[in-house]
């Protein structure tokens, strides 16, 4: 009720600034001006609305310097919404948010070819426990999904408020000492130990358990082909890189190295993965991070960028920003990166994040996001290269991290736009499910201080 009457006030808010002019209003926050022979009750744009062109919102949307981004559009609008992925097929979008009836994290799904004002987000989790890191898998009917959570563990009765289920944070309310002392720094992420992978289908319906061991498997992601899946997991004692078949089969670890290895996603070739690390060396550094996974936590305020094959060789560091450099994802030219960093603006508060791009090599650094104490993060490109899509605090309050998608404009300084393309499942778009579930994301960074929570997903 609370959070009702926070977001009622929010809306009043923003509302009465243009209450004199109904299409400012709607194009503050980013809906498309329909055209006037649109019947109101027309549930459906002709063609996909992923493609409708935008005027330029500029400074509300879309800022000077992001010359990358085009036709931006906004697809949440409130509460606490991240890694939003495709389907191979670019037709959906799974996604993880917090806010629509629940206090933690459960997977949504949109329809990306139908204006998110005509849809409700559809929930494909339990609602029960927490959950993070949702990706398709490479089917042609888009049938089903994998996402991470602990819902399998939750004990529930008959007056159970399942709302109320989500798991404890350690630092939210310490409890010793030593874990206080723990606790006071900027950032925790909780590394929750019954957290693992299943599979689903498209209505939520369990389908398989793919991890069944102790600790915490999560970050999934489907490899380009279809056939594998990568993910972190602590069942050696530190969170490490794994890769196996979709089916929960041939295991491989692939990283064995002392620090938090997470947020892979395969490069489109799918002979590598880019990933997220924390590497601590020095023997306090140690210390504390051995300290913490012993609480289940990581102090995510030092990270890198890594690319290593899916066998585990020819490892190497990509970025040397220091800061927190993370949520990594190879673009189709199977070469440059984009990624989300603090590192130029970590004085302002951890929470303020920008897109860049890298060559897999470790040059060529460019910024793509612009906007001032923002943050912006949890970038995936399209399969057919033509999109982008990210979260972001832009036109929101600094309680809110929605979702955007925009046009990816490869080479803006030429007079086209060529787009490297790979090869992706085609199907003809079924358009929004009429099965819904009730309303029922890895963590994002505390939003205060227009800062929102970022454990990737990824």
């Amino acid at each position: 009720m609370v959070l009702l009457r926070f977001s009622i006030l929010v809306v009043l808010a923003v509302a009465g600034v243009f209450c004199g002019d109904e299409k400012e209003f709607r194009i503050r926050t980013n809906r498309i001006w329909e055209q006037e022979e649109l019947k109101e009750d027309q549930k459906e744009f002709s063609g996909r609305w992923q493609d409708l062109e935008t005027t330029p919102y500029d400074n509300i949307v879309h800022f000077d310097g992001e010359k990358h981004l085009a036709n931006v559009k906004q697809l949440t609008f409130g509460g606490m919404n991240a890694e939003g992925y495709f389907s191979f097929d670019n037709s959906k979008l799974t996604l993880q948010a917090t806010g629509y009836g629940t206090d933690c994290d459960q997977i949504y799904e949109l329809d990306l070819n139908i204006d998110p004002k005509l849809q409700t987000l559809r929930r494909i989790s339990t609602g029960l426990g927490g959950t993070t890191c949702s990706y398709f898998y490479k089917e042609a009917d888009n049938n089903h999904r994998l996402y991470a959570g602990n819902w399998w563990n939750v004990k529930i009765d008959d007056k159970t408020d399942v709302s109320k289920t989500c798991p404890q944070k350690k630092c939210a309310n310490p409890q010793g000492d030593e874990l206080k002392q723990l606790c006071n720094t900027s950032y925790t992420w909780d590394i929750f130990p019954d957290y693992d992978i299943f599979k689903v289908d498209r209505f939520g319906n369990f389908v398989q358990r793919l991890t069944d061991s102790p600790g915490y498997d999560a970050e999934g992601v489907v490899s380009p082909d279809g056939t594998k899946i990568a993910f972190t997991s602590i069942r050696s004692g530190d969170l490490e890189l794994y890769v196996m078949n979709t089916d929960g089969t041939n295991l491989v670890q692939v990283t064995n190295e002392l620090g938090y290895d997470g947020g892979s996603f395969f490069t489109p070739d799918g002979k590598r993965l880019i990933f997220r690390a924390s590497r601590p060396k020095t023997d306090a550094e140690i210390a504390k991070y051995k300290k913490l996974l012993s609480y289940d936590l990581v102090e995510p305020i030092a990270m890198e960028l890594f690319i290593v094959d899916i066998d585990g060789k020819n490892m190497r560091q990509i970025t040397h920003l220091g800061e927190a450099n993370w949520a990594p994802y190879m673009l189709n030219d199977n070469k440059r990166i984009v990624f989300s960093s603090n590192y130029d603006t970590a004085a302002n508060g951890f929470g303020a994040f920008s897109l860049y791009m890298i060559n897999d090599d470790g040059t060529g650094l460019e910024q793509i996001t612009f906007g001032k104490n923002q943050f912006n993060s949890f970038a995936m490109q399209s399969y057919d290269g033509k999109k982008l899509v990210w979260g972001s605090s832009r036109n929101g309050t600094m309680y809110e991290l929605n979702l955007f998608i925009a046009d990816w404009i490869d080479n803006p300084d030429a007079t086209t736009n060529p787009v490297v393309t790979t090869p992706v499942v085609t199907s003809t778009p079924k358009g929004q499910e009429t099965t819904t579930n009730s309303y029922s994301s890895h963590s994002l960074p505390s939003v205060a201080t227009s800062t929102p929570k970022g454990q990737e997903s990824e």
